[in-house]
């Protein structure tokens, strides 16, 4: 309970900023998932509370000036706020002054080992966090613009008269737009959700969860364009009234096609390198066998 009571200014200055965030989670589609993300990082917090080292609680000057630099950003960001209102670019910038802050606090209780074995409860807040206008706008209508190229350049090869105009799809008897959900963002966002949780909770080498955000971002990238090609399809077949009916469905599919390919390429790549720390050991104790024997 000591140690929990020492960490009081970083929690409270969590909860602070989850109640800044509340009003994009419940407001914005595409962050709704933003309290999924908060009972993640409390179960993350749980599992590196349960291996949390000893507290060594002593003053750190890199700890002092992460704190400095955490109050000092939170000051300005206000400012900033007061001045021009909450926009999303300012809820990043809130989001690194409270998690410089929280470092410092955890780098005071418990120093280096402690920042490192806390990293990923606190940080990974920052997937549920809106991305900036000048990041979000081009990310969003670079993936509608080669969604529907794709999806034009299908169409064609399997003989069905398509012409792209932007983000729009022109066919023989009508024209599908591939709105911001039929981008993709939406599911990508989620994947890269499930690929940083899963990954950590499973593998053990670095190298090997960014593998598995790699695939998982393909796979959301490969599941929707699958998505905007079917509702292009459906279009064509049966009319561009026809896609309300199956559009929330194909969301849906694509949506559990992603999770679940990302959980099964988590536990295979678990298996591998099991295997294959198994395998080290092996070797390692026949060489030591080996050793052994020659100086017997």
């Amino acid at each position: 309970m000591k140690a929990l009571f020492l960490l009081a200014p970083s929690l409270l200055a969590m909860a602070w900023l989850v109640s800044k965030a509340a009003y994009f989670w419940n407001s914005r589609p595409d962050l709704q998932f933003g309290w999924v993300v908060l009972m993640l990082c409390g179960y993350l917090f749980y599992e590196s509370w349960e291996k949390r080292p000893p507290v060594q609680w002593r003053f750190r000057w890199w700890a002092a000036l992460l704190g400095l630099a955490g109050v000092g950003l939170l000051f300005l960001v206000q400012i900033y706020m007061t001045a021009f209102g909450t926009n999303s670019a300012t809820m990043q910038g809130l989001t690194l002054g409270v998690l410089l802050v929280a470092a410092a606090n955890v780098a005071f209780v418990f120093g280096w080992e402690g920042c490192v074995k806390f990293a990923m409860p606190y940080g990974f807040i920052l997937v549920a966090m809106p991305l900036p206008a000048i990041i979000q706008s081009p990310l969003v209508n670079g993936l509608q613009w080669k969604v529907a190229m794709l999806n034009t350049e299908v169409l064609n090869l399997i003989g069905i008269p398509a012409q792209q105009v932007g983000s729009l799809i022109h066919l023989p008897n009508g024209t599908v737009g591939i709105d911001e959900a039929c981008s993709g963002i939406r599911s990508l966002q989620s994947t890269i959700m499930a690929a940083l949780f899963i990954g950590y909770l499973t593998l053990q080498r670095i190298s090997l969860r960014i593998v598995l955000l790699a695939l998982g971002v393909g796979l959301a990238v490969f599941g929707n364009l699958v998505r905007s090609l079917y509702l292009s399809l459906t279009a064509h077949a049966k009319g561009v009234e026809a896609i309300e009916k199956v559009h929330d469905q194909a969301g849906w599919s694509i949506l559990i096609f992603t999770a679940v390919g990302v959980f099964v390429l988590s536990w295979l790549m678990a298996k591998l390198e099991k295997s294959a720390a198994e395998l080290a050991r092996a070797s390692v104790e026949e060489q030591g066998a080996g050793s052994r024997e020659q100086g017997a």
